[in-house]
């Protein structure tokens, strides 16, 4: 057991990690926003501009695998200091860039920074916390998660309309100097040490196959699809990422231990898990673009109607830890997938006649619930890890996080075409929620096949 100080620590800590998820999980979401005020400041179209966010990402998940191993050589606060500087220092360069070149480039730096910044901020808790603290933490920590994609319009909207799009990415430097000031006083020194040798054929392996596959997911999120490239990616990326994963399940000190997999709450995670935040992360995409190109609504009333589903994902994190303490894991997330079905149905259906007060407690409610289901799912994941594999679950948790939100954009363009080449422009954007309920009726299986138990060792 940890002695009082320690414990008192836990909650600071959670909330610089929680900070640093936002500050990540922001400056991605809020790109799209900007980018037709980008495009025109460069002189290039606004679908050129998507590079940006693909290189972010593609930085970010080809350098996750590698985040433990650093901190785990070096100790967890020089990685994470040295990551927060990146990541800063990236960002006024962003702001600095001229032309789309540089952009990309600046991008590529910003991902880079928050590969390790955010795992290796999750990897302090997860060492730190007893079992009987998981739920605290993980509830401190989860909601950048929930509020980024919902704060981005309205933010970027604000920003590009009184100032610039530069300061889309100069807000993050106040930020990371904050929690650099904060990190130094609270962030507890868990050094560094011997450690193996890089696993390099793992390491290479993952970043070929991660980064073909999230090109891929960009380039089906286009708004026109290159079939032929698209398809090239896929194969390349599941052709290296077989042998990459018969390769870490052979080794004896591999990149990523994914034996963690066989552990049936973290499998959960990495299954039906996924398909609940593909599902979730459909509508923060989708509902700007059904306010504003289906009910003709302008930017800035767009986001102020995503305020509510905002409100919805926060307000009711203030129920999801005492019902995690007072009920068991698996009825929870069986009744919030539920819930989630034909509330998904129901954003399928909206129209501009309904009264907007009614609109407003539809997304209230379904953020509300989206909250309580990915607060399960984020603090199930590590209910059965011990303490020595934890570093590799943190990295297989991280990279499924980053997946599903571009695996989510990528399918939900996917059905908007469908859609529209089956049904009209009046009725393509139901078909990006019925791909969501889709995917919520897929999980199901794994969460039905849970013990009763499960996560009784995060309840004690």
């Amino acid at each position: 057991m940890r002695n009082p100080k320690e414990r008192l620590e836990i909650g600071p800590v959670a909330f610089l990690v929680a900070g640093l998820m936002f500050m990540e999980f922001l400056d991605f979401s809020i790109l799209p926003t900007a980018a037709p005020t980008i495009a025109r400041s460069f002189h290039v179209l606004s679908a050129q501009v998507g590079i940006c966010a693909t290189a972010y990402m593609v930085a970010i998940v080809i350098l996750i695998p590698i985040s433990a191993w650093l901190a785990d050589k070096y100790g967890v606060r020089i990685v994470l200091f040295s990551s927060i500087s990146l990541f800063s220092a990236a960002s006024l360069l962003c702001s600095l860039s001229t032309n789309l070149i540089e952009l990309t480039t600046m991008r590529i730096l910003q991902g880079i920074g928050a590969a390790s910044m955010v795992p290796v901020g999750r990897l302090i808790l997860m060492r730190s916390v007893d079992k009987n603290e998981v739920i605290r933490v993980i509830s401190y920590s989860v909601w950048p998660a929930l509020a980024a994609p919902a704060v981005a319009p309205v933010l970027g909207g604000f920003l590009i309309s009184h100032a610039s799009w530069h300061w889309i990415f100069l807000v993050n430097i106040p930020i990371g100097l904050v929690a650099l000031l904060v990190g130094a006083k609270i962030v507890p020194a868990i050094p560094g040490g011997k450690v193996e040798s890089l696993d390099w054929p793992g390491f290479y392996g993952c970043a070929v196959s991660l980064g073909t596959l999230v090109f891929a997911a960009a380039n089906l999120g286009a708004p026109h699809i290159n079939l032929l490239s698209t398809l090239a990616l896929t194969l390349t990326g599941v052709g290296v990422g077989i042998p990459t994963i018969l390769h870490l399940r052979k080794v004896a000190n591999p990149l990523i231990d994914v034996s963690v997999l066989k552990i049936q709450t973290f499998h959960l995670n990495s299954t039906s898990g996924l398909l609940f935040r593909i599902a979730q992360n459909t509508a923060p995409f989708v509902l700007p673009l059904l306010f504003q190109d289906k009910f003709g609504w302008s930017a800035e009333k767009a986001g102020e109607t995503l305020f509510f589903y905002m409100l919805g994902n926060l307000g009711f994190k203030v129920f999801t830890t005492p019902l995690m303490k007072k009920f068991s894991f698996k009825p929870l997330i069986l009744i919030s997938t539920l819930f989630s079905i034909p509330l998904t149905i129901s954003l399928g259906l909206l129209r501009s006649s309904i009264p907007f007060l009614w609109i407003a407690i539809l997304l209230t409610v379904t953020g509300g619930v989206r909250s309580i289901g990915m607060t399960l799912y984020n603090t199930i994941t590590f209910a059965d890890t011990d303490l020595e594999i934890m570093s590799h679950a943190n990295t297989l948790a991280n990279m499924v996080q980053q997946l599903s939100t571009a695996i989510a954009v990528a399918t939900a363009v996917i059905a908007i075409n469908i859609g529209r080449a089956l049904a009209g422009s009046t009725h393509q954007f139901s078909f990006a929620f019925g791909f969501a309920v889709c995917a919520l009726l897929v999980s199901l299986r794994y969460v039905i096949a849970l013990p009763r138990t499960a996560g009784e060792s995060l309840r004690k």
